[in-house]
């Protein structure tokens, strides 16, 4: 099958550094026709609209009926859009909480810090890995988020794509060390630049940011990134370790879905009775 001419610069299985044939920009080779770009295009797509939810809600149950009550609020229109909720995962079996909050965000300013990321990156990551490996990096990372915020915010609605995109900073780094010194420098650069902001969003960060959620990605990122690299080795032997890195991706969501099935949880009921239309 004929391959996109986008990925025409791809190694996917031998982890070599990329070598454009063009001009680099800080959007590396951007392309329409990019994995990156769709989703990106999808996410912004989804929280303008469930912004204008929000303001058919309020002005149609608000203003006109005169309800006071608090259950038309965003934090409300992003649960009916499947922010993650641990209750609603657990005892109403929402599993797809687990996987809507990548697409939705909290605010202006959520969406556009996390698409810059994602855009640099989900770009160059799809010319050296591939958009199928990226796709189910992010994916996946993204539920890992999920899960580690289910184990410390039991409570708590949290949406957003930065798990998915420390998942993707965790495939960089991977790349970087098993590319070194070969890299290209650029990459070095924006890496050493995005690490102290990284170290602070764990160790000093405001109260609204889901830390756990940011460590699940990048716990999850790591593994599968191990994964990879290990699946591009020239060794047979080698190749055969990708599995053993996959199946410690199973086993964390496994344990931690057991850890949510036996903690004693309330079965917290949030916006009830909030007509969505």
């Amino acid at each position: 099958m004929e391959r996109d001419s986008f990925y025409n610069n791809e190694h996917q299985n031998d982890l070599q550094p990329y070598k454009p044939i063009q001009e680099q920009t800080f959007f590396e080779r951007f392309s329409f026709k990019s994995l990156t770009f769709k989703t990106t295009v999808v996410q912004f797509i989804i929280f303008f609209l469930t912004i204008f939810h929000t303001i058919y809600l309020i002005e149609k149950y608000l203003v006109n009926d005169g309800d006071e009550s608090d259950i038309y609020s965003f934090k409300c229109v992003l649960y009916t859009w499947g922010s993650k909720h641990t209750p609603s995962i657990i005892y109403r079996y929402q599993f797809w909480r687990l996987v809507c909050p990548i697409f939705l965000h909290g605010s202006f300013s959520h969406i556009i810090g996390n698409m810059v990321v994602q855009i640099y990156y989900g770009f160059i990551l799809e010319l050296t890995h591939g958009w199928k490996r990226v796709s189910i990096l992010y994916i996946v990372g993204g539920i890992g988020a999920s899960l580690f915020s289910c184990v410390r915010f039991h409570y708590e609605t949290s949406v957003g794509a930065s798990g998915s995109i420390f998942a993707l900073l965790a495939l960089e780094l991977i790349y970087f060390i098993t590319t070194f010194p070969g890299i290209e420098p650029k990459r070095i650069v924006v890496l050493i630049l995005l690490a102290p902001m990284i170290f602070l969003s764990f160790i000093d960060s405001p109260p609204q940011v889901d830390i756990a959620g940011h460590l699940g990605g990048l716990v999850v990122g790591l593994l599968i990134g191990i994964g990879y690299a290990f699946a591009d080795a020239q060794s047979n032997i080698k190749q055969q370790c990708q599995y053993i890195f996959y199946g410690l991706v199973g086993l964390l969501f496994i344990y931690i879905f057991t850890i949510l099935y036996q903690t004693k949880l309330e079965d917290e009921k949030i916006c009830q009775g909030m007509n969505i239309i």
